[in-house]
């Protein structure tokens, strides 16, 4: 009889466990969208919207900001990089902030996550 409670109570206990670790659409949709699409959406230059801020240095070309600083490295002002078209690019890059550093002169995919890589441009103040 003891085991069968016990039983019974553990059984309850990782069903309500389970359920309990569950998430809704909305909280897993609010999850998934990482920082940086808050930020594009807040802020822009010249109409054009904020990925993140890197130094300006090709040798930091790793350093990632959400905000505007300093890079850590040298001192220097970070940068916004923005979306562009072809026209007005600097380079193709990924839009992910922690691949700041993948960048190339042509079209292509992320070597590190496999995302398009898109047309950017480093915008000085």
């Amino acid at each position: 009889m003891k085991i069968t409670q016990i039983t019974i109570g553990l059984v309850i206990s990782l069903g309500l466990l389970a359920c309990g670790g569950k998430k809704t659409a909305e909280e897993q949709t609010k999850q998934e969208v990482p920082a940086v699409a808050t930020h594009e959406m807040s802020e822009s230059i010249m109409g054009d919207k904020v990925m993140y801020y890197t130094c300006p240095m090709e040798d930091h070309k790793h350093v990632h900001s959400q905000e505007p600083g300093n890079c850590p490295e040298c001192g220097m002002e970070l940068v916004a990089v923005v979306k562009s078209d072809e026209s007005n690019m600097d380079f193709y890059g990924c839009t992910m902030p922690e691949h700041s550093h993948v960048r190339s002169d042509q079209p292509g995919k992320c070597s590190e996550c496999g995302m398009d890589l898109v047309p950017m441009r480093l915008e000085t103040s």
